[in-house]
């Protein structure tokens, strides 16, 4: 028994030097930069909810940008609606929707507030919580558990009822920072079909990362996002 044990002393745990332990909330600030940075610095960080006396956290992986009243793909382009709300609110608030009647989609409000943007995470490497995430997932592989937005919000538990929360340790579900991660891809963002931006390479991704979903061999892939073919004032 060591010398700290015998004088009644507990040994502090070893911190990891890639992931901050306090976890501490980002700034609203971070969050009013233009849309596609904060898309950017997005990959790679945390997300957290205390829910229920557990901890979830997952490592960002793939996030799509939506600039609002720019962008055609957005659910704010043609204006503010019950469903959308929450675009329109505070930078750095959740918007939480359902899709197909099932499934959640958790976005982040982002960009110029006058735009009412947002960013959809779209997928986490699950680092903290596997078993509860398990539990909601059951029967799905480690791999599958928060590869894809549906997926990811049903790991986590959220729902309508997490729509326009802050994020802040306050409200159980927030974002916290990371090391900057080298070398994402940026892409068209999935499912948009034959809206008018599907073109746009606004879905930024880890490609290293097995937790992500797959990106399409035949799609174009930068290291950089491509503003200018959206014609939009991204400010």
């Amino acid at each position: 028994m060591s010398s700290a044990a015998e004088a009644g002393q507990q040994r502090p745990a070893a911190r990891r030097p890639d992931f901050p332990e306090a976890l501490e909330a980002l700034p609203p600030a971070f969050y009013e930069r233009p849309i596609l940075q904060v898309t950017r610095a997005l990959l790679g960080c945390r997300l957290v909810r205390d829910h229920a006396g557990r901890r979830l956290v997952g490592r960002i992986v793939e996030a799509e940008a939506y600039g609002g009243l720019v962008d055609p793909a957005s659910h704010s382009f043609r204006g503010t609606t019950p469903r959308c709300r929450s675009m329109f609110g505070p930078r750095g608030h959740s918007y939480v929707y359902r899709i197909y009647g099932i499934h959640h989609c958790m976005n982040i409000a982002a960009g110029d507030p006058e735009l009412a943007g947002a960013v959809l995470l779209r997928a986490v490497e699950p680092v903290e919580g596997l078993a509860a995430m398990r539990e909601r997932r059951a029967g799905r592989e480690d791999l599958e558990l928060c590869r894809g937005p549906g997926r990811l919000c049903a790991a986590y538990g959220l729902d309508l009822s997490c729509d326009g929360l802050p994020l802040s340790r306050r409200s159980g579900l927030w974002i916290a920072a990371s090391p900057r991660l080298r070398g994402v891809r940026w892409t068209p963002r999935v499912g948009l079909g034959a809206n008018p931006a599907a073109s746009w390479l606004w879905r930024c991704v880890d490609p290293g990362s097995k937790y992500a979903t797959p990106t399409p061999r035949r799609w174009p892939s930068t290291p950089r996002p491509q503003p200018a073919l959206s014609r939009a004032p991204l400010r």
